[in-house]
């Protein structure tokens, strides 16, 4: 067995190219909300001290399948314990505090398409008080077609990118050296 750096600088090269592939990919698909719908803001049923706006706006009707379940308060302060009903698994959160927005902005991503014609019951835990709330979705069928798996599958399809993209350059790296 020869010990090579050329081998190793090799090996890390292709490790480099992977880990590039994979966060590009994976940073461009959950930057950019892409695959969701962005569901229209209704202030909270619930009286606080300052905004809490909630999207989909309670009592929504016609809300799209493929939407998010956003929370947006006015000052820094916890948001947690998401709950819906029919249950829907959660593929991410995301939570942007003081950034581009004054202060909170809860951005829960659901793992599958909601069901159509169905009213979803929400609860969730801000500023020390539970928050409900309903909407109600569209009859019409899911229109966004694999975007909306690929943003809720991320992960894997980043892994399978990266992965993808990494094997193809290391065969023509091998096919290069070889011909050399």
């Amino acid at each position: 067995m020869n010990f090579s750096w050329k081998k190793v600088l090799g090996l890390l090269m292709l490790l480099v190219v992977f880990v590039v592939l994979f966060f590009t990919v994976y940073l461009w698909v959950t930057l950019t909300d892409y695959g969701y719908s962005m569901p229209s803001w209704g202030e909270s049923p619930v009286s606080f001290d300052m905004g809490v706006s909630l999207g989909p706006k309670p009592n929504a009707t016609g809300v799209a399948l493929d939407t998010t379940i956003r929370i947006y308060t006015m000052r820094d302060t916890t948001v947690k314990d998401l709950r819906l009903t029919p249950e829907v698994p959660i593929a991410r959160m995301s939570e942007e505090i003081g950034y581009h927005v004054p202060y909170g902005m809860y951005t829960f991503y659901p793992a599958e398409p909601l069901k159509p014609a169905t009213t979803y019951n929400l609860s969730v835990f801000i500023m020390r008080e539970t928050v409900s709330w309903s909407f109600t979705t569209t009859s019409e069928p899911l229109q966004s077609e694999i975007s909306f798996y690929i943003a809720s599958n991320v992960f894997w399809v980043a892994l399978l990118v990266a992965t993808a993209g990494t094997s193809v350059i290391g065969v023509l790296v091998w096919i290069k050296r070889r011909h050399v």
